[in-house]
């Protein structure tokens, strides 16, 4: 069996989300800038699912794949200039982290990216392993996953966190 399933799948779950989270903050007191915050990051966590996972084929039968496991997992750790959407990816996790949690670190902000990038590529090795999706895990993709979102954190730290600043009127905390 030979199944490929869209991307479009994902939007009426990101409509529902947007209506839960309208309901959510309707009695809440967030200021315009932070709602912009809020589904920003929602739009960009639907983003990354879509970019990551979809299309998502399942091919079982004839049609699976039959190479063994470990040749399934990329360990070349050559980067090139197709590393640059991964080293942008995960790039606003770092900023959306920085932006909700007050006591927001370096390592924090690294260590939730690395495991972020390690759970979608176990995942896409997964789906790739049982299902025969064309997705295949790449250690270099953790790599610089977690590069972008170092690279994301020490941007908004540096440049952009003086008091009179833009981006604190996104900030989810006072």
């Amino acid at each position: 069996m030979q199944l490929t399933v869209s991307g479009f799948i994902l939007i009426p779950f990101f409509l529902l989300t947007g209506l839960y989270i309208m309901r959510m903050t309707r009695n809440k007191s967030f200021t315009m800038y932070q709602k912009i915050t809020i589904y920003s990051f929602v739009f960009y966590c639907f983003s990354v699912l879509y970019l990551t996972f979809f299309p998502f084929q399942i091919q079982t039968g004839i049609y699976a794949n039959q190479t063994p496991w470990l040749s399934r997992i990329n360990f070349d750790p050559v980067l090139d200039f197709s590393a640059l959407p991964n080293l942008l990816m995960l790039l606003p996790l770092s900023v959306y982290y920085f932006l909700f949690k007050k006591n927001a670190t370096f390592v924090r902000a690294v260590l939730l990216s690395f495991f972020v990038s390690l759970g979608i590529e176990c995942f896409q090795f997964l789906t790739n392993y049982f299902l025969g999706g064309w997705r295949g895990a790449d250690v270099a993709d953790i790599v610089v996953n977690t590069m972008g979102a170092a690279l994301g954190y020490l941007l908004v730290k540096t440049v952009l966190t003086s008091e009179t600043s833009l981006l604190q009127k996104f900030k989810l905390y006072s």
